[in-house]
């Protein structure tokens, strides 16, 4: 192997492991813009992600979505939809005033997504999520769910837990081996008060997806002509 090679893998062997690293995002603290339709923005290095929350609550029989508010409160992000107002424990992403969720998009490709939903009291910490690969902003207003498919969404997927007050963490598994959107709330589909799931989003961690490797391949090649041709 010359020394462009050489030193185009030396390059490779310092860029990779940055992909293969697990970020992690505090979603708790100081309170932002509240207002319908905000979106909270948070960062770890190089890798963004953002969050906009909405409610399936538009229309008499709450059918469709439409922007809700994004909270940042000391345990977490919490959501209000248009039918509710800042009364405890409404503040939560839950289901009993139709259906809260909060749609996560990060700046790229990521694997090995966990998201820590935490209780603000006892309740019940069923979720439902969704994970799609956007390439482009997406406004859910007016939508409802069987047009998440047509926007690049993958099948649904509930993962349940008990009634505590303790925080649990959930280990996203997507349509996709690696995703850049995750939309997450309380399990669709409920029905009754005592069956009602309220949480907050205290934290985010995720991986960002390493290329693939004709990927690599060919960034490598790449590296090795431009060094070529400044020889």
């Amino acid at each position: 192997m010359n020394l462009y090679a050489l030193l185009a893998c030396a390059i490779l062997a310092l860029v990779l492991p940055g992909f293969s690293q697990s970020l992690s995002w505090d979603t708790d603290g100081t309170p932002g813009t509240e207002a319908f339709g905000n979106t909270l923005v948070f960062a770890d290095g190089a890798l963004g992600m953002s969050i906009t929350s909405w409610g399936h609550t538009h229309g008499r029989k709450n059918d469709s979505f439409e922007s809700g508010k994004s909270i940042i409160y000391p345990t977490g992000v919490g959501v209000t939809n248009r039918d509710e107002g800042m009364r405890v424990p409404e503040h939560q992403i839950d289901n009993g005033r139709g259906n809260d969720w909060v749609l996560i998009v990060f700046d790229s490709a990521v694997t090995d997504v966990k998201i820590e939903v935490d209780p603000y009291g006892v309740w019940d910490r069923d979720v439902t999520y969704y994970t799609a690969n956007l390439s482009r902003d997406v406004d859910l207003s007016g939508l409802t769910y069987s047009d998440l498919a047509d926007l690049g969404f993958g099948e649904r997927t509930d993962d349940l837990g008990t009634r505590s007050s303790e925080a649990r963490e959930i280990e996203i598994q997507g349509a996709t081996t690696s995703f850049n959107a995750v939309l997450i709330g309380a399990q669709l589909g409920k029905q009754g008060f005592r069956g009602v799931d309220r949480f907050k989003i205290d934290g985010v961690s995720a991986t960002p997806a390493v290329p693939e490797p004709s990927v690599t391949f060919l960034g490598l090649i790449g590296m090795i002509g431009l060094l070529r041709r400044r020889r």
